[in-house]
C-alpha cells in the first residue's frame, strides 16, 4: 500500500522549495557564527562516532557500537528544534552588555556550554573502550582516537576500535578452603552459566556471584557477601582462544570459619518512635503470638497482633533465610499502615550464631483527603430539530472540568483495611455567545466506595483450581501471601445533552495481586451491574435509522458469579540502551453463567436484558530513552468484543470508540469510523457541507490503533512532542444501517437491500491517520498537555479537505483521494486536545 501519494510529496516538495532556502541560510549562519566567539587555542567538539574495523568477528555489532559510543567521556552540544546548534545561543548571549531577562533565556535556558575538544579526554575514553570489550572476553582489543580538524576550531572525532579474537571458556573450576562452602559450590556448579563452550564475559561472571550469594544467605550464611570472592583468575595459555576459569571463596577475615545463623527472639515494637524509645518508654501493651513477641507504648494495638503475625515470614528456631527476611520487609510495607518499617538483626550474646530481630513499625497518617482535577477541550455537534423535521446541528466549543475528591482510612477496622471514597463531578459548558446551544453540554457524577482487605480470602475458587491442577503450586503460595481482597461499590451518571443520559450502579468482589514491582493483576470474581439509558428525541430519531446500534443502546444486566474480568500489567524496566516494552492486557466475561444456565432452560432471561458478552484488549507499550528530556514513545492497540448470542449486540458502554486526547487526536471521541463508513446525517441537507463533528455516537466491536510520538525538550520545564496516529473501530459483523463498517481483509463490490452498490474496501484502506505536534508543561507533579492535531488521511475517499466524495461510484478509488490536500487547508481544521499526562 502506497501511503506517500505523488500529490503528497508534491505538498511536501512545494513546501520545501519556499522555506528550505531560508533554513538553510538560517541553519549555516548560526552554526558558522559559533567559531568566532571562541578562543584562538580553543576547538569546538562538533561530531564524534566509533568506527568497529571491518571484517572484524563481533557479536551484537550494533549494539557494541551503541555502547561504545556511551563511553564517550564528551558528548557534542545538541541543536534546538533539531535546527540551531544550542552552543550559538550560549555564546551569542555572554557578552558584558548580555544582561537583559531575554539574553538570560537565551543563554541559560535554550543554550548550552560548548563543549571545547579535550585530547585527554579522548584518550581516556578510548581506553574505556578497551577494557569494555576486554571485560567481555575480547583481551586483545585496541582502540585509538583520530580528530578530524579539516573544518577551522571544529573537531569531528572519531574512534578506531579492532575487537580482537573473542577468548571461550574451556573449564571452569569452583573451590573454597572452607569445606562446607565448597560442598555447597559443588553443587551450584552444575546450575551455573559459565560452562566450557561459552563465550567469555566477565558480566556473567559478576551475576554469577550475585546467585551464589543469595543462594548461601538463603541458607542461613546471613553476612556473606560479594567481597568474599576472590579476584576471577583466568589461565589463558593452555589452549588458544580458550581460557581455563577459577572461581574462589576465600576464608573469613574475621572468623574462623563461616558462621550459619538461625533465627532467636522476634520482637515487633507498633507505634514505634525513636523519641519514645530515647525516653525510655515503659510498654503498655504486650502480648506473644505463634512465638512473636508484640509490644506498643499505648495499651490497645492499633492493629490486631494475629493479624501482623501472618505477614512475618521470619520463624523462631529456623535457619537464616534473606527471602524471608525481605518477604517480611515486603509485606509489612504492604500493608499501607505503617510509614517506615524498620527490621534491625542483632547478634544474640550468649548464642554468636543466632540472629534476634526487632521489628520497629513507625505507623503513617490514618486518614487523607485528596483531590484530583482535569481539564479537557473537545468539538462537539448538538443536535436540534429543525421545523423542517430533519435533524440538525451546531458545533460547541467545549471547555472540560472534573473534580474528584477522594478520602482514605487506612485502619478502618484495626486489621490494615484500606477503606477509599471517590467521588467525581465534571461538566462540559460552552462559553461561546450562541443562544440557541446550551450552557451545560455535558454532566458526569461518580461515586465509588471500596475495602480493601490486607490478605487473601479464598471462597473455595482458587483452592479447587489448585487441587486439580490449574494452578501451580508457585502461584497459590504467592497468592495467599501478596493479594488483597477488594469489596467495591460504585454510581455513575452521565449525561450528553440531545443524545442520551444514563445512570448504572454496580458491586464487585475480586482481587488484587503484585507478584513483583513490575507485574499486577487486577481480578474481579461476583460482580452485578445495572444500566438504565434515557434517550434524547433528537437521538432516538438517529437510532431510528440503525437498528444494531439501538439494540446495543438498551437497559441492561450485567451478572457474574464465578468470574468477571481479568487485567495484567507488566511494567518494562529500561535496559542499558533505554528501551522498555509495557503491557497491558484485559478480558472480560459477562453473563456467562446466564448462558451457560440457558442451555438447559431456554425460557430464562426471555426480555433478553442479562447482557452475555465477552471482550479482550491488548495494549502494548514501547518506549526508547535517548537522554533523560529526549524520547520516543509508541503505543499498538487491539480490542475485540462479541456478543455470545445472536439475538445481542455488544453494549454500548462496552464498545470500542476513536478519537480524544488519548486516541486518534484529530478526531473528536467517537467520532472516526466504523470502517469506512459516512453518516449521511454529516451532510449539511441545507448547503451540502461536511461536518465531520455531528457523528459522536460512532463505535464498533473492534479497534486497531497505532500511535507514535516523539518527545523533546524546549526550555526549562516546556517540552515538546511530534506525534502521529494511526487506527480506525469496525464492526465484526455485516451492518446493514452503516455500510462500510465492516471489518474485512479483501475488498469487495457490496449491495445492501433497498440501497445502492458500493464498494467495501479492506481495513487497510480504512485506516485514518493523523499528525501533529504538542506542548507539554511538566510540573513535576502533574503535566498539562496540549495538542494540535490535524487529519492527513481519511477512512473514506474525500475531496481534499475532509468532505467524503457525493455521489460515490461502487468502484475502489485511488489512494490519493483518501488524503487531505493542503492547498485548502484552514486554521479551523485543526484539533485541540487539552489534557493531563501523556497520552500513553
Amino acid at each position: 500500500m502506497n501511503l506517500m501519494v505523488p500529490e503528497l510529496m508534491g505538498i511536501l516538495a512545494g513546501g520545501l522549495r519556499r522555506l528550505g532556502p531560508v533554513l538553510t541560510a538560517a541553519v549555516l549562519l548560526t552554526s558558522c557564527n559559533v567559531t568566532k566567539y571562541l578562543a584562538e587555542d580553543a576547538e569546538l567538539l562538533a561530531a564524534q562516532r566509533v568506527e568497529i574495523r571491518k571484517g572484524s568477528k563481533l557479536e551484537n555489532r550494533g549494539e557494541v557500537n551503541y555502547e561504545l559510543s556511551l563511553l564517550a567521556q564528551q558528548k557534542p552540544n545538541g541543536n534546538f528544534l533539531f535546527l540551531f546548534p544550542r552552543e550559538h545561543f550560549y555564546l551569542a548571549n555572554s557578552k558584558p552588555r548580555d544582561t537583559t531577562r531575554i539574553d538570560r533565556f537565551l543563554r541559560n535556558t535554550i543554550g548550552q556550554p560548548p563543549v571545547l575538544y579535550s585530547d585527554s579526554l579522548a584518550r581516556r575514553s578510548a581506553e574505556l573502550m578497551e577494557d569494555f570489550l576486554r571485560y567481555r572476553g575480547y583481551f586483545n582489543a585496541t582502540a585509538y582516537h583520530e580528530p578530524d580538524r579539516r573544518k577551522r576550531q571544529k573537531v569531528n572525532l572519531i574512534y578506531h576500535v579492532d575487537p580482537g579474537t573473542r577468548f571461550y571458556i574451556d573449564t571452569v573450576q569452583f573451590s573454597s578452603p572452607e569445606p562446607e562452602i565448597d560442598s555447597i559450590l559443588q553443587v551450584l556448579e552444575a546450575d551455573s552459566p559459565l560452562q566450557p563452550g561459552a563465550p567469555l564475559n566477565l558480566n556473567v561472571f559478576d551475576e554469577e556471584k550475585a546467585r551464589i550469594g543469595r543462594y548461601l544467605r538463603d541458607e542461613g550464611y546471613a553476612y556473606f557477601s560479594n567481597t568474599y570472592f576472590d579476584k576471577l583468575e583466568i589461565d589463558t595459555t593452555r589452549r588458544a582462544g580458550y581460557a581455563n576459569i577459577y572461581l574462589t571463596i576465600l576464608p573469613p577475615q574475621q572468623e574462623e570459619v563461616y558462621r550459619r545463623y538461625r533465627i532467636g527472639d522476634i520482637t515487633v515494637i507498633t507505634d514505634y518512635t525513636p523519641a519514645l524509645e530515647a525516653a525510655g518508654a515503659v510498654y503498655a501493651a504486650d502480648t506473644t503470638v505463634e512465638g512473636i513477641r508484640f509490644l506498643s507504648p499505648s495499651p490497645d494495638f492499633r492493629m490486631r497482633p494475629e493479624l501482623l503475625a501472618q505477614n512475618i515470614f521470619l520463624e523462631t528456631d529456623s535457619v537464616y533465610s534473606r527471602e524471608a527476611y525481605e518477604k517480611t520487609n515486603l509485606s509489612l510495607g504492604g500493608l499501607g499502615i505503617y510509614r517506615f518499617v524498620r527490621i534491625n538483626q542483632l547478634v544474640d550474646p550468649d548464642d554468636p550464631e543466632v540472629l534476634n530481630y526487632q521489628i520497629q513499625l513507625s505507623p503513617d497518617k490514618r486518614m487523607s483527603v485528596g483531590v484530583d482535577l482535569d481539564l479537557n477541550y473537545t468539538n462537539r455537534s448538538q443536535l436540534v430539530n429543525a421545523d423542517n423535521d430533519q435533524n440538525s446541528a451546531f458545533n460547541n466549543n467545549l471547555i472540560g472540568v472534573s473534580v474528584s475528591p477522594n478520602f482514605r482510612n487506612r485502619n478502618v477496622f484495626g486489621g490494615a483495611e484500606l477503606l477509599s471514597v471517590a467521588l467525581r463531578a465534571g461538566v462540559e459548558i460552552n462559553p461561546g455567545s450562541d443562544s440557541a446551544a446550551q450552557f451545560f453540554n455535558t454532566i458526569d457524577l461518580a461515586a465509588e466506595v471500596s475495602l480493601n482487605l490486607p490478605r487473601f480470602k479464598d471462597f473455595g475458587f482458587y483452592r479447587l483450581a489448585h487441587r486439580t491442577g490449574l494452578l501451580s503450586d508457585n502461584f497459590y503460595q504467592q497468592l495467599r501471601e501478596l493479594a488483597s481482597t477488594r469489596y467495591s461499590m460504585a454510581y455513575e451518571y452521565l449525561l450528553i445533552r440531545t443524545f442520551y443520559a444514563y445512570t448504572t450502579a454496580n458491586a464487585r468482589l475480586g482481587y488484587d495481586f503484585r507478584p513483583s514491582t513490575t507485574t499486577s493483576y487486577r481480578i474481579n470474581h461476583a460482580a452485578v451491574d445495572i444500566l438504565n439509558f434515557t434517550i434524547e428525541p433528537q437521538f432516538e430519531e438517529i437510532l431510528k435509522n440503525n437498528q444494531r446500534l439501538r439494540r446495543s443502546i438498551s437497559d441492561q444486566y450485567f451478572f457474574s458469579a464465578l468470574f468477571r474480568n481479568l487485567e495484567y500489567s507488566r511494567v518494562g524496566r529500561p535496559d542499558r540502551h533505554g528501551r522498555s516494552i509495557t503491557f497491558n492486557g484485559q478480558f472480560e466475561l459477562t453473563g456467562g453463567e446466564v448462558f451457560l444456565a440457558r442451555q438447559f432452560w431456554s425460557n430464562l432471561n426471555p426480555r433478553n436484558n442479562f447482557a452475555q458478552y465477552a471482550l479482550a484488549v491488548a495494549d502494548l507499550r514501547y518506549y526508547k530513552q535517548f537522554s533523560p528530556l529526549r524520547s520516543f514513545a509508541t503505543r499498538f492497540l487491539f480490542g475485540i468484543g462479541r456478543p455470545l448470542i445472536v439475538e445481542q449486540e455488544l453494549p454500548y458502554v462496552k464498545q470500542f470508540f476513536a478519537g480524544g486526547a488519548n486516541s486518534m487526536r484529530a478526531w473528536a471521541p467517537r467520532g472516526l469510523g466504523p470502517g469506512g463508513y459516512v453518516d449521511p446525517l454529516s451532510i449539511d441537507p441545507a448547503d451540502g457541507t461536511f461536518n465531520n463533528n455531528l457523528r459522536l455516537y460512532q463505535t464498533g466491536d473492534l479497534q486497531l490503533e497505532l500511535n507514535l510520538e516523539y518527545r523533546f525538550n524546549l526550555f526549562s520545564f516546556v517540552r515538546g512532542a511530534f506525534f502521529a496516529d494511526i487506527g480506525n473501530v469496525w464492526t465484526v459483523q455485516r451492518d446493514p444501517d452503516r455500510p462500510g463498517s465492516q471489518f474485512l481483509f479483501e475488498g469487495r463490490l457490496l449491495q445492501e437491500e433497498g440501497g445502492d452498490p458500493f464498494y467495501h474496501n479492506p481495513f487497510y484502506r480504512q485506516l485514518a491517520v493523523a499528525g501533529g505536534t504538542g506542548i507539554r508543561i511538566d510540573l513535576s507533579y502533574f503535566i498539562f498537555r496540549l495538542d494540535l492535531a490535524l487529519p492527513l488521511r481519511y477512512n473514506y475517499p474525500q475531496m481534499g479537505d475532509g468532505e467524503p466524495i457525493s455521489p460515490r461510484e461502487p468502484i475502489s478509488y485511488p489512494e490519493s483521494t483518501y488524503w487531505r490536500d493542503f492547498g485548502s487547508f484552514r486554521l479551523s481544521d485543526i484539533t485541540f486536545q487539552l489534557g493531563l499526562g501523556y497520552p500513553f
